[in-house]
């Protein structure tokens, strides 16, 4: 569902909202799944080398699609003008 851009904000706010959520959703299924697979590994399912391979892998993929997410936010907000604000909702 698109959120409905406020008259009073500037063109493209609800849009960067949209993104900014799409991050943030992003980071907590991130960690969700981050702590699957620590118990996965933690468990003793996965040799060290194994369980250090895949997480490495896992963390990789995770800061690619972050990265990816973060490109659209910067795109967006040069296009229409608008501050990111990323220090109050990205957490580096």
């Amino acid at each position: 569902m698109a959120e409905i851009e406020d008259l009073n904000e500037p063109a493209g706010t609800a849009e960067l909202r949209r993104l900014q959520d799409k991050y943030r959703k992003q980071n907590i299924a991130n960690d969700r799944a981050r702590e699957q697979i620590e118990e996965d590994i933690n468990s003793g399912r996965y040799s060290e080398e194994q369980g250090n391979e895949i997480s490495a892998s896992f963390e990789q993929s995770c800061r690619e699609i972050l990265d990816r997410i973060q490109d659209e936010i910067e795109a967006h907000c040069r296009t229409h003008n608008l501050q990111e604000a990323s220090a109050h909702w990205m957490d580096g």
